[in-house]
């Protein structure tokens, strides 16, 4: 910069004409100096070896930055200096935000040590990235720095990274697994969310919080351990985690918020190790089928919190060793049959309560007939499962209920028009009928037409083996077309 230092005796003038001349002559000054401060500011951006940087004079280093003619693609490697057309040799020290956001082509990258960080989005949309080696030196993740890297299967994070960003693999679906290093102390909002192909995932003990939506919509988990560090789960945090079975959540947890477990409908058994922490366990959204254990002391406040709906939720000591800890055994699957005008389940396991669903495909709600005929399939369709005090949920059964001719023979020329109710089931391989006539024969066929045999009813019910996928059984004039799984 240019030497403006003006002579004492010259500032010194005291007449008016001297006194607007200095005020004038410091004005320029001025001027000149913001002049040179907004050039020595203004962005210097060149293309080396095909990358695009933005170099700094004052620090010599350069950032990646997004190509103006094109995307990048292939296999990449980042060098760690390059050389400016001034002759300057440059540190490529940081990757930019959105700096590969949607290079679809980008197969596999390399990053050198001298990177500490990667920017927001950096690798937004990078469908084809199946591999990438991220050095000790970078300390930070950015927001969605990974999001929708559906191609990356896995990824080491080093220890220099302490958090992971909001939605930082969100829709990474091909992550299968991933270990998240002890310098990490919190997993951000919708960190792992959409990764719907991830099965494991290991929590260090330095994670104290699991934000918002953290591992929604991650189908594939099948289990997680929440380590004793974590004192909250945050709102949705297993949404739609649908193969989830069983999970414990330890004394720490001091927060949970509403949504934890949304539509997480295959959850069988929920362990709480610490008291109760708020008002209205439902608002988690905990399966009312789930089997729910609390500590001992704490059970009836449990009870209170989770209201009427929850009616498995059992007292255990969580210091204690041995099988408390462990999922309880399943209840057996409960049978269905029909007698005497009613609809009867029964199961093996003492002391099971039955929960069904029946639908029918008849019932309409102000429906439009053009020409004012409606065909009926006289059909319930039929499903249930058991529950036990100190057992799981059973799986499901499967049946439907056909409304058929009676066949009464009343040995005169008159026409009786009468219905009876007839159970419609298979499991394993086996077709039974119930709600039939003692001695009635039941007659089984193929799709094709082939004969396939018959059985006797007796107590109300007759059995045969097939090894069709669908059978046709003929009960009178009627014919019943059953599904065999």
């Amino acid at each position: 910069m240019k030497d403006f230092t003006l002579r004492k005796k010259f500032l010194d003038c005291k007449s008016g004409t001297c006194s607007l001349f200095k005020g004038f002559v410091m004005l320029v000054v001025l001027m000149l100096m913001t002049t040179s401060s907004a050039m020595a500011q203004e962005p210097k951006f060149e293309v080396i070896d095909g990358f695009r940087y933005l170099l700094d004079s004052d620090t010599k280093t350069a950032t990646l930055v997004p190509k103006t003619d094109g995307k990048y693609s292939g296999n990449i490697i980042i060098p760690e200096k390059v050389k400016g057309n001034d002759g300057v040799e440059y540190i490529v020290a940081s990757l930019s935000a959105s700096c590969f956001e949607d290079c679809s082509g980008l197969t596999s990258i390399n990053i050198p040590s001298s990177v500490t960080s990667l920017g927001e989005s950096c690798f937004y949309g990078c469908s084809g990235l199946k591999s990438i080696t991220i050095p000790s030196s970078v300390t930070s993740l950015d927001k969605r720095c990974f999001h929708g890297c559906s191609g990356l299967t896995s990824i080491t994070i080093p220890s220099s990274v302490t958090s992971l960003s909001d939605y930082c693999f969100l829709h990474c679906r091909g992550l299968t697994s991933i270990t998240i290093p002890s310098s990490v102390t919190s997993l951000g909002e919708g960190c792992f969310s959409g990764c719907s192909g991830l099965t494991s995932i290991t929590i260090p003990s330095s994670v104290t919080s699991l934000g918002w939506y953290c591992f929604d919509g991650c189908r594939g988990l099948t289990s997680i351990t929440i380590p004793s560090s974590v004192t909250s789960l945050g709102f949705g945090c297993f949404e739609y985690c649908s193969g989830l079975t069983s999970i414990t959540i330890p004394s720490s947890v001091t927060s949970l918020d509403w949504n934890c477990f949304k539509d997480c409908q295959n959850l069988e058994t929920v362990y709480f190790e610490g008291k109760y922490c708020r008002s209205n366990y439902a608002d988690l959204c905990i399966p009312t089928t789930s089997i729910i254990k609390v500590p001992t002391e704490y059970l009836q406040g449990y009870k209170d919190s989770f209201g009427p709906d929850y009616k498995y939720i059992y007292a255990w000591n969580p210091d204690e060793t041995g099988d408390d800890n462990k999922p309880v055994t399943q209840c057996s699957t409960p049978s269905i049959s029909y007698e005497s005008g009613k609809l009867m389940f029964a199961c093996e396991t003492a002391g099971a309560k039955y929960h069904y669903t029946i639908t029918d495909t008849d019932i309409k709600s102000d429906a439009l007939s053009e020409n004012g005929e409606v065909s009926l399939s006289a059909a319930y369709n039929i499903s249930v499962y058991a529950t036990a005090d100190g057992y799981k949920a059973s799986d499901k059964a499967k049946a439907t209920l056909y409304w058929i001719n009676a066949n009464l023979d009343t040995g005169t020329n008159i026409n009786m028009v009468k219905t009876r109710g007839v159970v419609a089931s298979a499991h394993d391989g086996i077709v039974t009928l119930s709600g039939l006539y003692n001695g009635e024969v039941v007659k089984f066929y193929a799709t094709d037409g082939k004969y396939l045999g018959s059985s006797v009813a007796a107590n109300g019910a007759a059995s045969f083996a097939v090894n069709e996928s669908l059978v046709i059984a003929k009960v009178g004039k009627d014919s019943i077309k059953i599904a065999v799984k």
